[in-house]
């Protein structure tokens, strides 16, 4: 595949998973901070902890998407760096 292509779609899925990141990521903290402090929110603790693990596989799943786009992202240019260095000619005489 095209590195450019490459970098172009791993692009697009980061922005996408970053949102779930972010939107689970709160529902995680909010949780958390209910089961830390139980009058933080006015639910019993046991729906709480559900709601908690429930959003913990979602969570771990786009944050590992978005590590994984994310590297993607920062060796596509060094990748394209190197292909186009070697396939470049000089027009230096011998």
């Amino acid at each position: 595949m095209n590195p450019g292509k490459l970098s172009y779609y791993s692009r697009k899925i980061h922005r996408i998973s970053l949102w779930f990141v972010t939107i689970s990521g709160l529902i995680q903290m909010v949780t958390g901070l209910a089961q830390k402090f139980p009058a933080f929110l006015f639910t019993d603790i046991a729906t709480i902890i559900k709601i908690h693990t429930l959003n913990s596989l979602p969570f771990v799943i786009a944050l590992l998407v978005s590590m994984i786009t994310g590297l993607i992202m920062y060796i596509t240019p060094l990748i394209i760096k190197a292909l186009y260095k070697q396939s470049r000619p000089t027009n230096l005489p011998n």
